[in-house]
């Protein structure tokens, strides 16, 4: 009870320490940012769910009105968040903040638990702030916006704590739902994350069963990681699955083209230890717009911390254990940088799914995670009251150096209408996201270019009523000569038509459905719904569910045969 309390003291003042990095959320208006699109999605989020949508893979204003199946390929837990804020009655530009705010807060908390189980509370307080008011997380929040990527950058110290209880317990209950809620959160939070902590896992499980076969030990803590990691994976197959299967029926590789091209974007050994803060985009060598400095204060004591940590080792002051989790988080320490630099680019050009990740900076994301671990060791040397003093000092000074980058460009007044009218969400929102939109599918030039109905009268076609919602659209339709038309509703999976309660043939045309109508009054439906990839993923992330809540609620032994 009582470490349930202390815990509880350190989590609020993380959450006062906090102050600094949220200050301008609370501010009224809104803080333009790269992806200026986040009221907007998570108002079409909240829609999608309104009209009984779940999970939420279409949503109707969006691809300039033709339907977009944003969150079939675009993680969507941030957006779920929001979506239920909007849905209990504020409006989308407040909903919007309150997504960030616990995106921002979930970094602390779980790096919190992390570093504490490691070396102790004092040392995770500290960790947390260091992984809170890192230059990068600044980044991600107030000059990119990159939602899913801060949210994914919470759930790592999960997945890393879960691992750790996995490789410490004899008692694994503890391990596999931290680990796997931990890795889930990852998936569904940020795509490129997700298959960046798989690459990374594998790895580490790769090392650690060398490291079991050599020591002749047991391999039962292997097969625990790799339960946890296929859970994880299960969890979000609704949203991996399909995204995978059904990405070529979009211009999904124009994300790695042009602009985006990977090897437009390394970064050079210098900016990491300081590049000069801005609100632009990431360049061709170094005439980048924004910062991509991992913060001082983090490399000196992230690199002390871990030469400290080998040195108890030695002095048989640490366990196995609190070495192995230095060692993975230095291992991790190391190729994140390296990655992020030019020499690697031979890597980039091997390693499959890498030119997706677009922009090596990304590995920043790994980097901070590592050295704000890391720095907990330094904690290991020191009594109570030392430990105290250094993190009152080490907290002073990131808050000193870091806490002037967590600001906006500027706040200006825009109100909910600026993200959620229809012409903005059918033409502005749509211009800067489209990659999901089918491959032939013909870009409108011009506001007047979108669509605002699923179908246009025309060519004898006369609408006599409709009803239309993001998967259900139904018209009633006098049809004067036998004629095709040529819908204003995207070709996507999913869709089928019927004509008078039958099932009607539908074609794609440039990326538009296409049907054949009869003369005659007609009832014509649309309506989206599951292909079987999605109906496969959906089984397997409810059985992998009802899996966690087992485990949870129920699993009373372990494989060692004692209680848990």
């Amino acid at each position: 009870m009582q470490n349930n309390l202390r815990s509880v003291f350190f989590l609020l003042l993380i959450a006062v320490i906090s102050y600094f990095a949220v200050k301008p959320i609370f501010t009224s208006g809104f803080f333009p940012m790269h992806d200026d699109t986040q009221p907007s999605r998570v108002f079409e989020m909240a829609q999608a769910l309104r009209f009984g949508q779940f999970p939420v893979r279409l949503v109707d204003d969006l691809g300039y009105g033709f339907g977009y199946p944003l969150f079939n390929f675009y993680a969507p837990l941030p957006y779920y968040i929001g979506g239920i804020f909007n849905l209990a009655g504020f409006d989308a530009i407040i909903s919007t903040k309150y997504m960030f705010l616990i995106g921002i807060f979930l970094a602390g908390i779980s790096m919190f638990f992390l570093a504490k189980e490691i070396a102790g509370d004092i040392a995770g307080l500290t960790a947390a702030i260091l992984y809170m008011y890192a230059p990068y997380h600044a980044v991600n929040i107030y000059v990119r916006g990159a939602v899913g990527e801060y949210y994914a950058y919470g759930f790592l110290p999960l997945l890393m704590l879960g691992i750790y209880q996995l490789i410490k317990d004899k008692n694994k209950k503890k391990g596999i739902i931290l680990g796997s809620t931990g890795f889930v959160g990852i998936i569904l939070s940020h795509n490129i994350l997700g298959m960046l902590s798989g690459y990374f896992l594998a790895m580490g499980i790769f090392i650690y069963l060398v490291y079991l076969l050599i020591r002749r030990q047991k391999l039962f803590t292997i097969y625990y990681l790799l339960f946890t990691i296929f859970l994880g994976i299960g969890l979000s197959s609704f949203f991996i699955i399909p995204a995978i299967a059904e990405k070529n029926y979009t211009k999904v590789d124009q994300l790695t083209k042009g602009g985006s091209d990977f090897r437009s974007h390394f970064v050079y050994a210098d900016q990491l230890w300081n590049s000069p803060w801005g609100y632009g985009g990431s360049a061709p060598g170094m005439e980048d717009g924004m910062s991509f400095k991992i913060g001082k204060i983090h490399l000196l004591l992230g690199l002390l911390g871990a030469t400290i940590a080998f040195y108890l080792y030695k002095t048989k002051r640490i366990n196995n254990y609190q070495l192995s989790i230095i060692n993975y988080q230095l291992l991790i320490f190391i190729i994140s940088v390296f990655l992020m630099l030019e020499s690697s680019r031979f890597i980039w050009e091997a390693v499959p799914g890498f030119s997706f990740i677009q922009y090596p900076w990304r590995f920043l994301n790994f980097t901070i995670l590592s050295l704000s671990l890391l720095a907990s060791g330094i904690f290991l040397i020191l009594s109570k009251t030392k430990q105290t003093i250094l993190a009152i000092v080490v907290i002073g000074l990131t808050l000193w150096l870091n806490a002037k980058y967590f600001v906006p460009r500027e706040i200006l007044p825009f109100k909910e209408k600026d993200y959620i009218s229809r012409e903005n969400l059918r033409w502005k929102i749509s211009n800067i996201s489209y990659e999901y939109m089918p491959k032939e599918f013909i870009l409108p030039s011009s506001l007047q270019e979108v669509t605002w109905q699923g179908i246009s009268e025309g060519h004898g076609v006369i609408i006599k009523g409709k009803s239309e919602q993001p998967t259900v659209k139904e018209y009633q339709l006098e049809v004067k000569n036998p004629t095709n038309i040529l819908t204003n509703i995207a070709f996507f999976p999913g869709w089928e038509a019927k004509l008078d309660d039958k099932k009607l043939d539908i074609y794609d045309t440039n990326g538009r459905i296409e049907v054949s109508l009869p003369a005659g009054y007609h009832k014509l439906e649309f309506i989206f719904s599951n292909t079987p990839v999605r109906y496969l993923a959906n089984t397997v992330s409810l059985f992998s569910l009802f899996l966690l809540i087992y485990i949870t609620f129920f699993w009373e032994r372990s494989s060692y045969g004692k209680k848990i």
